[in-house]
């Protein structure tokens, strides 16, 4: 497959379009009816010779809407080739939503992107489905002709279907002037241009190898205003907030012998109720959905989302699980999402998935840049039934894609996605890793596998989430301003009346090694949470309608108590310090029941824990990942380092909230890949299990 350049020149653009040598759409005048070519519009003459750029790109969308096709108009077409970027973008979109507008929003999904410039030229759109051109094309690779823009924006294909040519174009918004003008000076043109997504024409030029193309950013997204983080205070809620804490003060000041004792019982409560919730998973065992097994070709084809930033170190055992992935190569599209001016990992990427089939999607600079921003870019890419989500320093079991496959077989339409579990490959490294591989068996083996099997509200973890495209599509995407878009899409989803479950597979992790680097990610989780409590707290009346009243108190006991628990743990270990120096008598309450109230709730609190610990740890032995019951002795100081976490998270809420603390990859001591035979997809349903 030849990739060459186009320049931004209507000449060099027509050259192609137009080459005797190549595909003469322009001389195919013949293929038209006489009849409609005689048709006149109803233009005065004045008006065509007076038209500005801009206003010729709207009377231009407005023929192409009319019934009859318009005759060929030189004078509407000098205008279009002057015509910037914006004005046809404006133009097209202004066509699509039905109503005039100064800048429309551009849709979503690449879809409605490229069916309303479709519409707005005139031409044909391919859904890869409907259209012959692309739908019966047999071998891509031989004898076609691929052409890119340099910002690789843009990709024109020439191909002959049946002796006929046809133009398969992605067009570059460069481009979109110079087709409009040819279009508008050669009617008959349209009937051979067809306009196609980018991802139908990467499929044609992927099948050499990975290639970079670009990335469409704008709109950020398609999330109701209402439930975007680009705030961290709506105007009500500073209201709400400023009363709030204006009453609380006044009547701890005129009566504090009882608001006093009321403050803590409320504290105790709530933490009482969030140690009761994770006590739960102590009685009640793992539950994991049906599947239905597929054989290989009927499996459907399955996008990988992989947000790459500076994870050069991280890509030779990242492409290494993806080519251990059991699944069959001729459905998987993978796709990398890297930062334009990120060279070191663009680099590595070009030497070590010199030969995947995949997509490096380039991605250019702006704000905020994030994670959810990427897989914004990604989404819109992705050619997949399902999309899969996975981290540079992510292991993925090889069978993962195949089961949540079979498993959105077996399961209801409304379960929008499933998230694997997440397991610490040299939890032995030192005492932080250890400590994170138990915190992770807590989360994943025994608490989030039993809300999940309760049909409960699961907050996702960022990695290893599998979903359906289209239930993406419908949610809006990934918040970009929301630093664990994980969590803040999981309500979303459950608002929707969409469900998530646990799938039985897992993927290997990398924790963090240092503590520098475990307070940056777990400070950027604790921010997050307050992130998507604050943006889901807008509207508490609707947010209970639309989830119901036991996801809420779900929703609310989770985060509230996850950050209360971390500072009160903190304020009880400054007051247990001070205690043992015979400097602060330790629960010392106003009234003997509060005080026996709070010693039972600090004994109930840190039983419920150390018993999920246990557990968790029997689920590491089982795993062949032993660790010593001992360490379990060790949550206390390691919660003492969660609350640190939470006055970090604190402090970036109020002064930085929509900046991403990065997580340096690659420098943990892990276990090598261990070989794995992908078997013979070809051979009667091996693969399924």
């Amino acid at each position: 497959m030849a990739l060459h350049l186009i320049d931004p020149s209507g000449e060099r653009l027509y050259a192609l379009i137009r080459g005797a040598n190549s595909v003469s759409v322009g001389d195919d005048m013949a293929d038209a009816a006489p009849a409609q070519l005689a048709v006149e519009p109803a233009i005065p003459a004045n008006r065509l010779a007076s038209l500005t750029p801009r206003d010729a790109c709207a009377l231009f969308g407005e023929l192409n809407a009319a019934p009859a096709p318009a005759p060929p108009l030189p004078q509407l077409a000098k205008a279009l080739a002057m015509a910037r970027p914006e004005d046809c973008l404006d133009a097209a979109f202004s066509h699509h939503l039905g109503t005039p507008a100064e800048h429309p929003t551009p849709p979503f999904d690449d879809a409605d992107y490229y069916a309303a410039l479709a519409r707005w030229l005139g031409c044909a759109f391919d859904d890869s489905a409907q259209i012959p051109p692309l739908r019966t094309l047999q071998d891509p690779a031989s004898g076609l002709m691929l052409h890119k823009d340099p910002e690789r924006q843009g990709l024109l294909l020439r191909v002959r279907v049946d002796g006929r040519p046809y133009l398969i174009v992605t067009p570059s918004p460069r481009w979109l002037g110079h087709l409009a003008a040819l279009v508008a000076r050669q009617p008959a043109a349209r009937q051979r241009i067809v306009i196609a997504q980018p991802k139908t024409l990467h499929r044609v030029a992927t099948v050499r190898g990975a290639i970079e193309v670009a990335g469409r950013i704008e709109p950020l997204h398609a999330i109701a205003p209402d439930l975007v983080a680009d705030r961290v205070l709506t105007a009500p809620q500073r209201i709400v907030i400023a009363g709030s804490l204006g009453a609380l003060v006044a009547a701890t000041t005129l009566v504090p012998s009882f608001m006093l004792p009321l403050g803590i019982f409320i504290i105790t409560m709530v933490l009482v109720a969030y140690a009761a919730s994770r006590g739960v998973a102590v009685l009640d065992g793992m539950r994991y959905p049906p599947r239905r097994r597929i054989k290989s070709a009927a499996l459907p084809e399955y996008s990988i989302l992989l947000p790459l930033y500076r994870e050069e170190a991280s890509l030779p055992s990242l492409v290494h699980a993806l080519r251990r992935l059991d699944y069959p190569p001729d459905k998987l599209d993978i796709i990398f999402l890297v930062e334009e001016h990120d060279t070191l990992t663009r680099t590595g990427l070009a030497r070590e998935a010199v030969d995947l089939p995949a997509r490096v999607v380039v991605l250019p600079a702006g704000k905020p840049q994030t994670k959810p921003r990427a897989l914004n870019a990604g989404l819109r890419l992705a050619r997949g039934t399902y999309i899969a989500v996975f981290d540079a320093e992510d292991r993925p079991h090889p069978g993962q894609l195949r089961a949540a496959a079979e498993t959105f077989a077996a399961v209801p339409r409304h379960v929008a996605g499933v998230q694997a579990r997440l397991s610490i490959d040299h939890l032995g490294e030192n005492w932080l890793t250890a400590m994170f591989a138990i915190e992770y068996s807590c989360l994943f083996e025994r608490i989030m596998p039993m809300v999940a099997g309760r049909g409960r509200l699961v907050l996702l973890g960022g990695t290893s989430n599998h979903f359906r495209r289209d239930a993406l599509i419908e949610c809006g995407g990934w918040d970009p301003y929301n630093v664990t878009e994980d969590a803040d899409l999981a309500v979303r989803l459950r608002r929707r009346g969409l469900h998530l479950l646990m799938i039985d597979s897992y993927t290997e992790e990398e924790a963090p090694i240092t503590m520098d680097a475990w307070l940056k990610q777990r400070s950027r989780w604790f921010k997050g949470y307050m992130q998507t409590w604050l943006v889901h707290s807008r509207t508490p009346l609707r947010f209970v309608r639309e989830v119901g009243w036991r996801d809420a108190v779900l929703f609310h006991t989770y985060i509230v108590g996850a950050i209360m628990a971390a500072l009160s743990h903190l304020v009880f270990t400054i007051q247990l310090a001070a205690a043992c120096v015979g400097a602060y008598e330790l629960f010392n309450g106003p009234n003997q029941w509060l005080t026996t109230f709070q010693i039972a709730a600090v004994t109930f609190g840190y039983g419920i824990n150390f018993a999920v610990g246990a557990l968790s740890l029997d689920a590491l032995r089982n795993r062949r990942k032993p660790l010593a019951l001992w360490l379990v002795f060790f949550f206390p100081l390691y919660w003492l380092l969660m609350s640190f976490a939470v006055v970090l998270a604190l402090h970036d809420i109020v002064r930085k909230p929509h900046h991403w603390r990065k997580t340096t990859h690659g420098l943990g001591s892990r276990p090598g890949a261990k070989p794995y035979r992908v078997r013979d997809p070809a051979s009667d349903d091996a693969t399924s299990r």
